[in-house]
C-alpha cells in the first residue's frame, strides 16, 4: 500500500506531500491543475523514464519519494531480496532524482539500485490504468495478452517462445542447406577448379621474395663476372708480384731491425688474405655463369605467383589460406545431403514439441477464456451492464502472422491463436466485436472489469486510475463510482476523476490547484477534511459559482455513496 509521496521541485509542483490512507483515495481539481502531473511524479517512481523537462523552471533537480507499506506475502518482497543492503522489513522507501541533463538516480531503502529493478518493483506494487488504456481494448494483439495473463501462462509461453526461437534457427539453418544443396554442383566445381589451380602451383610462403632476390642476381651476370674476373686478375698480377717482393725486402730489413717485424707480419697477413680472395674468386668464376634460360624461369614463375595473389587476396600467404578453406568447402559440400537429412530431423521434432506446446496454450486458452466470459458477465452486471454478454473467441492465427507452419497448422511466437473479445451490450444483441459495439463508456466499464480481475489474481495491493470517466456520466458514474468502492474494500484505490458521482465515493480526497503569483505557476495539494468535501463536491457539479442547491445536491451524492 502507499502510504505517502512526497514531490519537490517537479513540473509546476513546487512542493506537495500527499498521505494516502487504506480504500478509495481520490484525487480532484480543475482541468490543468496539475493532476496528471502528479500521477507522472508517482510514474517515476514505478520505473518510467524521467526526463530533463520535468525538473521544476526555477530549480536543478527534482525529487520523488514513495514510501510503500508491504503485506507479508507481497510479490515485491521477492524483488527487494535483490537489493544489496535490504533487511527484509516490510516498509519500502523509494527515492528518484532528477538532475540538469536527464541523469536519473534510484535510491530503494538507502540502498542505489537501476530502473531495471525499479521497474520490476513497481510491476509488483502497482497496477495502473491510464484515462486512453481503453483504447487498447480496440486492438485486437492486446486481446491475447489479457487473457494469457488472466490464465497465468507467463511461464508458459515464456518456455513456448523459447522453443519457437530454436525451431527458427533451424528452419533458418535448412533453408541455408537447401540453397547450398541447389547450388552444389556449381560450388562444387568452383571449389574443386581453386583447389586444383592452387596445388598444381605448389605454393610456399616467401618464395616470391627469394626468386626475386635471384632474379636480380641472373639479370646483372655480365656484371658480376666482368667484376669478379677483374678483381681476380688484379690478386693475380703485377700488383700481387708488387706485394711478394714487399715482403721479401721487408724479410731481408727484420733481419737487421727487429723492429721492422711487425710490418712484416702485417704484410704477410695481407697477402695471405689476397690468396684466398684470389682464389674465391676463381671458384666463383668457375661456378657461376649467365644463365638466360634460368632468368626466363624465374620470370615465367613469379608472373604466376603475381596472377595468383591478385586473384587469392593480395599474398602468397592469403593464397595458401583460400587452398586451406576451399578444401573445407568441398568436405562441406560433399557433406551438404546427410547434413540436410539430419537438420529436416531435427526441425521436425522441434516443430512436433512447439505443436504440442501450442495445442496446450490452446487448451488453456479455451477453458480460461470460458472462464473469463463468466466472470466478465457478472462484473459488467454490477457495473449497471445487466443483460451485457462477453466472449472470448478463440481462432487460428492468419498465416500471415505465423513464422512457421507445421503440419498446416501456423505458429506464431505466442503459440497458434488469436484472441478476439466480442461484446453484446444488450438484451437480445449478437456478441460482435468491441471496436464495432463498444461507445466510450462501455469500453470503460470492460477495462475496470478486466483490470479488477487482473488485480485480484495478481494480488496486487494498490490499483491507480487516472480519469477513468471517460464518455461516462449520470448513472454509469454512479455505479463506476460503486465499483471502485468495492474494489477499494480489497486494495488501494487511487483515482483521478472529473466527475463528482465518483469523488463522493471517496474515502480520501486531494484537492489539485493552480495558483498564479510572482509570474509563476505552482500546483498545490490539500487534504479535504471531511466537512471540507461538501464544498469541492459542488463545484464539481456546477462550476466555480458553488450555490445552496449545490452543496445540497453535494452532500446528497456524499450521503448516497457513504450510505
Amino acid at each position: 500500500m502507499l502510504i505517502e509521496l512526497r514531490i519537490r521541485n517537479f513540473a509546476v509542483i513546487k512542493e506537495a506531500e500527499l498521505v494516502f490512507g487504506p480504500g478509495l483515495n481520490v484525487l480532484s481539481g480543475e482541468t490543468g491543475a496539475g493532476k496528471t502531473i502528479i500521477m507522472s511524479a508517482l510514474g517515476l517512481l514505478l520505473g518510467i523514464r524521467a526526463s530533463p523537462d520535468m525538473i521544476r523552471a526555477d530549480a536543478k533537480e527534482a525529487t520523488v519519494e514513495g514510501l510503500f507499506e508491504l503485506e507479508g506475502d507481497s510479490p515485491a518482497i521477492e524483488t527487494l531480496g535483490e537489493i544489496a543492503g535490504h533487511n527484509g522489513n516490510h516498509e519500502l522507501l523509494i527515492r528518484r532524482t532528477i538532475t540538469e541533463g536527464g541523469r536519473s538516480r534510484v535510491v530503494i531503502n538507502d540502498q542505489m539500485a537501476t530502473v531495471q529493478t525499479l521497474a520490476r518493483l513497481g510491476a509488483s506494487l502497482v497496477q495502473v490504468y491510464g484515462q486512453h488504456e481503453q483504447q487498447t481494448l480496440l486492438r485486437n494483439e492486446s486481446h491475447r495478452q489479457i487473457l494469457d495473463r488472466h490464465a497465468g501462462l507467463e511461464a508458459m509461453l515464456a518456455e513456448y517462445r523459447a522453443a519457437y526461437d530454436r525451431a527458427r534457427e533451424l528452419q533458418s539453418r535448412l533453408d541455408e542447406l537447401m540453397r547450398r544443396e541447389s547450388e552444389r554442383a556449381s560450388m562444387l566445381e568452383l571449389a574443386r577448379f581453386r583447389v586444383m589451380e592452387l596445388e598444381r602451383a605448389n605454393l610456399k610462403p616467401g618464395e616470391d621474395e627469394e626468386l626475386n632476390r635471384e632474379r636480380a642476381m641472373l639479370a646483372n651476370a655480365a656484371r658480376l663476372m666482368a667484376a669478379a674476373a677483374e678483381a681476380h686478375q688484379m690478386l693475380t698480377g703485377d700488383e700481387a708480384g708488387s706485394i711478394a717482393r714487399a715482403g721479401a725486402r721487408l724479410s731481408e730489413a727484420a733481419a737487421i731491425d727487429p723492429k721492422i717485424a711487425a710490418a712484416l707480419e702485417m704484410v704477410a697477413a695481407a697477402r695471405a688474405n689476397l690468396d684466398e680472395a684470389a682464389r674465391a674468386l676463381e671458384d666463383y668464376l668457375d661456378r657461376e655463369a649467365a644463365d638466360p634460360a634460368r632468368l626466363e624461369q624465374v620470370d615465367a614463375r613469379l608472373q604466376e605467383l603475381t596472377r595468383l595473389k591478385r586473384k587469392y587476396g593480395g599474398s602468397i600467404e592469403s593464397a595458401i589460406e583460400t587452398l586451406a578453406r576451399s578444401r573445407d568447402e568441398i568436405a562441406a559440400l560433399e557433406n551438404v545431403e546427410s547434413e540436410r537429412a539430419a537438420a529436416v530431423r531435427a526441425l521436425e521434432t522441434a516443430l512436433n514439441e512447439l505443436a504440442a506446446m501450442a495445442d496446450e496454450l490452446h487448451k488453456r486458452r479455451l477453458r480460461d477464456g470460458a472462464e473469463l466470459e463468466r466472470l466478465m458477465a457478472a462484473e459488467l452486471k454490477t457495473l449497471g451492464m445487466r443483460n451485457a454478454a462477453f466472449a472470448a473467441r478463440v481462432t487460428a492465427i492468419d498465416a500471415s502472422e505465423a513464422g512457421l507452419v507445421h503440419q498446416g497448422i501456423a505458429l506464431g511466437s505466442s503459440g497458434a491463436d488469436a484472441v478476439e473479445f466480442l461484446l453484446a451490450p444488450n438484451l437480445g444483441q449478437t456478441p460482435m466485436p468491441l471496436g464495432r459495439v463498444a461507445s466510450g463508456g462501455e469500453l470503460s466499464r470492460v477495462m475496470l472489469a478486466l483490470k479488477r480481475l487482473e488485480a485480484q489474481r495478481r494480488g496486487l495491493p494498490t490499483m491507480i486510475f487516472d480519469e477513468v470517466d471517460a464518455g461516462i456520466g449520470g448513472e454509469i458514474a454512479q455505479v463506476v463510482g460503486s465499483k471502485l468502492k468495492q474494489l477499494a474494500r480489497f486494495h488501494q484505490v487511487l483515482c483521478v476523476t472529473h466527475l463528482p458521482q465518483i469523488a463522493a465515493f471517496a474515502d480520501h480526497h486531494f484537492v489539485v490547484e493552480k495558483l498564479e503569483r510572482g509570474g509563476s505557476t505552482t500546483s498545490r495539494v490539500t487534504t479535504l477534511e471531511p466537512g471540507e468535501r461538501t464544498d469541492e463536491i459542488a463545484r464539481m457539479l456546477g462550476g466555480a459559482q458553488i450555490s445552496d442547491k449545490l452543496r445540497r445536491a453535494a452532500r446528497e451524492l456524499i450521503e448516497r455513496a457513504q450510505g
